[in-house]
């Protein structure tokens, strides 16, 4: 989610952004900066992750009578599960080669960058779209008894609006940091990015609460299985988590931009903002759990 963020605020945002906050360069140049740090980290923790699920595989797949070297090659080649897992590591070493190589930190002049969509920086929406769709081709919408692919494509556009929604909110508030020390341009900056941001929020929101109710409903038998399972209740849990974050959002997009100046403006946004993220990260956790748990 933090590096779908980091991508759509480089992207999306910040360009846009830059363009109706002219004299706001220098802070979108940091911006750009924490950016690619962030998704530098992400794709390296990404890429521990990777491994990761490769372990547990073959620790689940494991036939003691056979050698290991048989098993692995059984999961990598004779699996779906491994052919996909294969092509994931390709797009995830590809983003961590392009974010070290391709999107250099800072200039080498010193000067501010500005926020123009290179032909490299044009490849990780790519990339990161190729990951999402591995993700999903290797999770629980594969599992779906009907409509399989629809329930995939349900589960990419869900796990993609929630890492524009959150992720890029993220990067905003560590953006805007400079902001509380007195700084006038980055007050200004972040509004911009805000008024840039709230329709795209809105839109991931309501892609992310419809794309859930479907791949809901195609992983529980009834609807009493929201309180009498296990699966259920954690979903559950998850819903009143999201409920939490979308009102939250309601309320900085109706509210967010009243108040006695700039400042106070920010700061009521960024508090709310801060509680979304804090939140969201609530969401992650018990989807993590929900993705392993027994389905009903």
């Amino acid at each position: 989610m933090l590096l779908t963020g980091c991508v759509a605020w480089r992207t999306l945002i910040a360009p846009a952004a830059s363009a109706t906050a002219e004299d706001c360069a220098s802070v979108f140049a940091a911006g750009d900066s924490l950016a690619v740090r962030w998704a530098r980290i992400s794709s390296w923790a990404l890429m521990a992750a990777w491994l990761m699920r490769m372990s547990l595989q073959i620790i689940a797949f494991r036939d003691p009578f056979v050698p290991l070297g048989d098993d692995i090659s059984l999961l990598l080649f004779q699996t779906a599960w491994g052919t996909t897992w294969m092509i994931q590591g390709v797009v995830v070493i590809g983003i961590a080669g392009v974010l070290r190589w391709g999107v250099p930190r800072e200039s080498g002049d010193g000067l501010s960058r500005p926020m123009k969509i290179t032909p490299v920086i044009s490849t990780l929406p790519v990339l990161v779209l190729s990951l999402i769709l591995t993700l999903s081709m290797s999770g629980h919408a594969m599992g779906a008894g009907s409509w399989r692919w629809a329930a995939v494509m349900a589960d990419a556009i869900h796990t993609l609006s929630a890492g524009v929604w959150i992720g890029s909110l993220a990067v905003i508030l560590g953006v805007s940091r400079e902001g509380l020390n007195g700084s006038a341009r980055a007050t200004s900056a972040f509004l911009a990015q805000i008024q840039i941001f709230s329709p795209i929020a809105l839109v991931s929101g309501g892609a992310v609460v419809s794309m859930g109710i479907a791949l809901s409903w195609t992983h529980l038998t009834m609807i009493s299985d929201l309180w009498t399972t296990r699966y259920g209740l954690i979903l559950s849990a998850k819903v009143i988590f999201v409920i939490l974050i979308l009102g939250l959002g309601f309320l900085n997009w109706r509210t967010g931009t009243s108040g006695s100046g700039p400042k106070a403006v920010m700061r009521t946004i960024r508090q709310r903002g801060s509680w979304e993220v804090s939140l969201a990260a609530g969401v992650i956790l018990l989807t993590a759990i929900l993705v392993h748990s027994t389905k009903p």
